[in-house]
């Protein structure tokens, strides 16, 4: 029997770096939500993509992740909001969306999924 490879889970430094992975996929019709726990008083937002076209690997989760000291704000975020212009990239957490801003929704988990080491 083939061994099933498992989820691959890479670190990135900002919620930026996750913020615009998931909107980059908007125009691929794909709507990716942003997940959230709180472990250790930390708040761990991730996203999930999967390989495509690359040999034996085709198919399996890649996991984005960003680890960040918790807050009251990120705890109770329900968005993640991007905005990109004149000025440059901005990326805010709130709990609603904002004119001209795109809204990530932020799904909030109970605890930390058994698929993450």
């Amino acid at each position: 029997m083939e061994e099933i490879p498992k989820a691959q889970v890479i670190e990135v430094s900002s919620l930026a770096d996750i913020a615009r992975l998931a909107v980059a996929m908007i125009s691929f019709a794909v709507v990716m939500p942003i997940y959230k726990y709180v472990e250790n008083g930390e708040v761990v937002f991730f996203i999930q993509t999967t390989y495509r076209d690359y040999f034996k690997f085709y198919g399996v989760p890649l996991i984005y992740l960003y680890r960040t000291k918790a807050s009251q704000e990120l705890e109770k975020s329900k968005y993640v909001l991007i905005r990109v212009d004149e000025t440059g990239e901005k990326v805010e957490v709130g709990d609603r969306s904002k004119p001209g801003w795109t809204s990530i929704p932020v799904i909030d988990l109970k605890e930390k999924p058994g698929f993450l080491p």
